[in-house]
């Protein structure tokens, strides 16, 4: 039986585990996108949105996805986790 005072601990560390992948991915210039639905149109366009509202831009090219800020580029890749 899991004692309910485990449960923020462990919370706390699955969300490290998480933000410690996605930041080595950043230092990396590389992205792993959490979307893999069948929509990848409407999430690239909600993404685009609120890209858009923080300064940035979402690039779209023969290269891939890349979120854009000021002089720095993040490739988005899709794909299994």
């Amino acid at each position: 039986m899991s004692n309910q005072a485990d449960k923020p601990r462990d919370e706390a560390i699955k969300a490290a585990m998480y933000d410690s992948a996605v930041l080595a991915g950043l230092f990396e210039g590389e992205f792993q996108a959490t979307y893999r639905g069948p929509e990848r149109s409407e999430y690239l366009r909600v993404l685009s949105d609120i890209l858009a509202g923080l300064g940035g831009s979402l690039e779209i090219g023969p290269s891939g996805v890349a979120a854009a800020f000021a002089d720095h580029r993040i490739a988005i890749r899709f794909g299994a986790r």
